[in-house]
């Protein structure tokens, strides 16, 4: 289940141009279906809530369940600007059953910027940490 978007991560999503911002709105969608799409972020508070990230750029297909579409990755050793830039960080709550969980989207943005998206998200998971009605899911 998707939870609905924050206004932080709306405002972020109007941000974008329109290309980019129906790629992000359809890779959020698709969490519904494969919830563990992006890789977990390894680092902070986002590795310790176990939050994950969907790498994007304005010529990918999120629709494309099955992989056909090619996707150019960067060496280890260039640049973290040379990949794909733009990145969706999320979180994912589970029942203690792991029977239903909940998608969190927590930020969308570039991320190697001065104020990059991971930041965003870490304060966007602090705020959700503090309020009740999640502390009980």
């Amino acid at each position: 289940m998707i939870a609905p978007r924050l206004p932080e991560v709306e405002a972020e999503l109007a941000g974008l141009d329109r290309r980019l911002q129906g790629i992000a709105r359809r890779y959020v969608r698709r969490l519904a279906l494969q919830p563990y799409l992006g890789y977990p972020l390894q680092r902070g508070d986002l590795a310790r809530e176990r939050c994950r990230a969907i790498r994007f750029e304005g010529d990918d297909d999120p629709g494309d369940l099955f992989g056909s579409q090619r996707r150019a990755t960067r060496a280890g050793n260039e640049d973290p600007s040379c990949g794909r830039p733009w990145r969706i960080v999320y979180w994912i709550r589970e029942t203690p059953d792991r029977e239903r969980g909940l998608v969190v989207a927590l930020a969308v943005g570039v991320a190697h910027p001065k104020r990059s998206v991971f930041e965003l998200a870490e304060r966007t998971l602090k705020t959700i940490g503090k309020e009740k009605q999640w502390a009980s899911w």
